[in-house]
């Protein structure tokens, strides 16, 4: 794919994609949502300039206006019902082994854990999910792409990507869903870019 494009073309490439997954960085993970509200705005406005599809664009253009009249509250209480507290349906999952052996902390936790090991990034104490958990994952891969480290960043979509496809499907059954369906939109169009891009 990057063999036909210019050097500037896959810098623009490289930081397109660094910039979408910071989005969902900070889109995954609770403790991060309020002081995202201005970073995802912007972000919005960047996304805007060339959305992956007509689907996607209606979904970002929901976010912003969102984010623009009520903050990030609205956000926040829906995060809560589909990944917290789902009251009367099914919570939506959130790390790689819910969908890879309908657990939390299983052997997919393991495998990730083997695959960080090969960067330089260490888990803080004061992250409370697991390694396994899809935003952070988000954030591990912003991070990979940003020093270059195509191969580790290849293995870790490669083996991520069906529990991402996973949270797409979930939140999209859900009937509270409407933030979070408008951010798997634009997620889903940009896993399918992601999977072109490495296969």
């Amino acid at each position: 794919m990057l063999d036909n494009l210019s050097q500037q073309e896959q810098l623009d490439l490289k930081n397109a994609r660094i910039l979408y997954y910071d989005f969902f960085n900070g889109l995954l993970v609770f403790e991060m949502l309020e002081e995202r509200v201005g970073v995802a705005k912007k972000q919005l406005e960047i996304l805007l300039n060339a959305p992956l599809n007509d689907e996607a664009e209606e979904s970002m253009l929901l976010l912003k206006q969102e984010l623009e009249s009520n903050g990030i509250q609205n956000l926040k209480v829906e995060f809560s019902k589909l990944f917290a507290l789902p009251f009367g349906e099914k919570q939506v999952g959130l790390h790689l082994s819910h969908y890879y052996e309908s657990c939390i902390g299983g052997q997919s936790l393991l495998k990730i854990r083997s695959l960080i090991k090969e960067s330089d990034v260490r888990v803080s104490h004061q992250f409370k999910e697991t390694e396994e958990h899809l935003g952070f994952l988000c954030g591990f891969m912003r991070h990979l792409l940003e020093i270059e480290n195509t191969k580790l960043a290849k293995e870790v979509f490669m083996f991520s990507q069906k529990a991402f496809l996973g949270l797409i499907d979930e939140i999209k059954s859900h009937k509270g869903a409407k933030f979070y369906l408008a951010i798997v939109l634009i997620l889903e169009s940009f896993i399918k870019f992601e999977s072109e891009f490495y296969f």
